[in-house]
């Protein structure tokens, strides 16, 4: 974890297709799907979807996850963001959970 970082509760793994938000408090997951919608309405949608402003892990491969930072530093409520990206290459939901629910720091 980066020095400095408040505890990270909720983590986000993304790609074009979709995006596995898991909240760490009440180990919850969320899907959010690109299907048949354009990139910038499916990122307001997954940040939506990530709820109150805070500390936020942001993981996958490819620059999805780039393009989703870019969309955030674009909302008004980007200054309350905290947010760490990681590169990933898992690929299957069980393997993107573990990878999530093993970085995240529950309190």
């Amino acid at each position: 974890m980066n020095e400095g970082m408040a505890s990270v509760q909720v983590g986000l793994w993304i790609d074009a297709t979709r995006a596995v938000i898991v909240f760490a408090k009440s180990l919850t997951a969320h899907l959010v799907e690109s299907r048949l919608i354009a990139p910038g309405r499916y990122y307001d949608n997954v940040i939506n979807a990530l709820g109150t402003p805070g500390p936020v892990l942001i993981m996958g491969p490819g620059d999805t996850k780039n393009e989703l930072q870019e969309r955030m530093e674009q909302a008004s409520r980007w200054r309350e963001w905290d947010v760490r990206i990681e590169p990933s290459s898992s690929t299957s939901n069980r393997a993107i959970l573990a990878e999530l629910a093993e970085r995240l720091q529950p309190q």
